[in-house]
């Protein structure tokens, strides 16, 4: 399905109301409800079907989280077994299910909505104005610092003739450096936008 499709189109207000409101769903489910899980999960189905984003993309990026769920669910199991009554496979299963199922929706979310317009719709729907230009600057310098540890890492290869992975040593060495460096372009980036006038408040072309 191309990115105009009916999900991609409909208002991101309405599209992350109804995620939190699945999301709340599944978390407010009694522990065992196999029939209700089950039907979401066919509606979950039916969403992962009109968005048009890959079956096998979400299932490569779901292995990765179902494997420390998986691990943290096991651990908890025996106690939450005691109080819910269920065998701690089932214990194990349940939670998998549960945070399967959130997960998932908010990749779909992420998919049929650009962070620039989600962001827009916590905003009208009542974020307060230091959270959202918070998430803001975080999205964006994300891949700003990625950018930078990639050139520090390439930087380093050329300077060294080791084929082997990072010690922990150098890779702290490169973790305080990034720090050192992020922490420097903040202060640069507050003086500069500051120089233009800003006032803290976050505007975008939608506004």
């Amino acid at each position: 399905m191309s990115p105009d499709g009916p999900l991609h189109r409909l208002d991101a207000r309405v599209k992350l109301i109804a995620a939190v409101g699945f999301v709340v769903a599944v978390v407010a489910l009694r522990p065992g409800s196999w029939r209700l899980l089950g039907g979401l999960a066919a509606i979950l189905a039916v969403i992962v079907a009109a968005s048009g984003v890959s079956p096998m993309r979400l299932l490569t990026r779901w292995l990765g989280f179902a494997v420390v769920v998986g691990f943290l669910a096991a651990l908890t199991s025996r106690s939450l077994a005691e109080r819910t009554g269920l065998s701690p496979a089932l214990v194990v299963a349940d939670l998998l299910a549960r945070n399967s199922l959130a997960i998932v929706m908010m990749m779909v979310l992420a998919h049929v909505t650009p962070w620039t317009k989600l962001l827009g719709a916590m905003r009208r729907l009542g974020l307060p104005a230091a959270l959202a230009t918070t998430l803001a600057f975080m999205y964006r310098y994300l891949f700003v610092l990625r950018d930078e540890l990639d050139r520090m890492t390439t930087a380093r290869r050329a300077r060294s003739f080791r084929r082997t992975g990072l010690s922990f040593g150098t890779l702290a060495g490169l973790i305080a450096a990034l720090l050192s460096r992020a922490l420097e372009r903040e202060e640069r980036v507050f003086e500069a936008m500051t120089a233009r006038g800003w006032d803290g408040t976050l505007r975008t072309l939608d506004d």
